[in-house]
């Protein structure tokens, strides 16, 4: 996407700060900076104030908030000062800005286009897993799924009552396991809330849907 290599090169100066296979602190502290400024405080009032669809990103401390310029329920990419994330279904699929960025479509029959909702415990799914900037490609990643139950989550000043789907990955190459965690409207299969992890040695990354279509809150 021509956005996208637009910003990649930004992506990769900031990933040359974080080695090839681990997260410096050095990293997540100028992300933080370039983010937000020294005082990182995302409110409610500042995410209401945007009109348009609107995803709030944690790593380590460091925030972001990065606004899509569509639709925010299927295919979207979202934009913040100096990095962005391409989500599909609300699986993050591809990033630039990231102290380690990756790229990780979804494949055939993959429950993130099914619907995270309609999945069954011990469905297992591969995709293969990029990272651009170590020059490490076509990466299998195994992912088994565990539906949980009901949980009560609170974002935007609300408490709101989610189906928790654990994903957890295992990437033989690497020796790397790890549970990603999503949390989704079990009417829809919106996936409203998620912590899920990239690569070994980097924190995990945290997503909150705050705004869907038209800046409209959930």
């Amino acid at each position: 996407m021509k956005t996208f290599i637009q910003r990649v090169t930004l992506g990769v100066a900031i990933i040359g700060l974080a080695g090839c296979n681990s997260l410096s602190r050095d990293a997540v502290e100028t992300m933080r900076l370039a983010i937000s400024g020294p005082e990182s405080v995302i409110s409610v009032d500042r995410v209401n104030a945007v009109d348009a669809p609107v995803l709030l990103a944690e790593l380590d401390g460091a925030e972001a908030l990065l606004v899509a310029p569509g639709a925010a329920t299927g295919r979207a990419e979202w934009h913040g000062l100096t990095e962005m994330l391409l989500t599909h279904h609300g699986r993050l699929v591809q990033s630039a800005g990231l102290p380690v960025d990756v790229i990780a479509p979804l494949v055939v029959n993959d429950p993130f286009l099914t619907g995270l909702n309609r999945v069954t415990t011990g469905t297992e799914v591969t995709r293969l897993v990029d990272y651009p900037a170590q020059y490490r490609t076509g990466l299998r990643q195994h992912a088994r799924y565990r539906v949980g139950r009901m949980e009560s989550i609170t974002y935007m000043g609300a408490r709101h009552q989610l189906l928790r789907i654990d994903e957890m990955i295992n990437m033989p190459e690497l020796g790397f396991r790890a549970t990603n965690r999503y949390w989704v409207e079990p009417d829809t299969g919106l996936v409203r809330h998620s912590v899920q992890h990239l690569a070994p040695d980097m924190p995990p990354l945290v997503l909150t849907l705050a705004k869907t279509e038209g800046g409209a809150r959930p």
